[in-house]
């Protein structure tokens, strides 16, 4: 199997005084080339914001619907909960 570092440019950004700033979360991170966002996932890499933790799930768990805003869903069911780091 090849291990393949997925590289996903990131959304939610702009650039502003040479500096990228992150929109995805209320941080609002300014981020330099080179540097990282306070979540530790957006990275700055010649004035292009990438996403780090795209693709990779980091944390699985098969929950009761009813710890979701979907509870009235179908109660009494389980559902997939997939997260990744940051």
């Amino acid at each position: 199997m090849v291990n393949r570092m997925i590289e996903k440019v990131a959304e939610y950004w702009k650039t502003e005084e040479n500096k990228i700033k992150c929109g995805l979360c209320p941080h609002s991170c300014y981020i330099s080339d080179g540097g990282r966002g306070k979540c530790g996932v957006r990275v700055n890499t010649d004035g292009v914001l990438f996403a780090k933790s795209y693709g990779k799930a980091t944390s699985v768990a098969l929950d009761p619907i009813e710890k979701k805003p979907l509870y009235m869903f179908h109660p009494g069911k389980k559902i997939v909960s997939i997260g990744s780091y940051g």
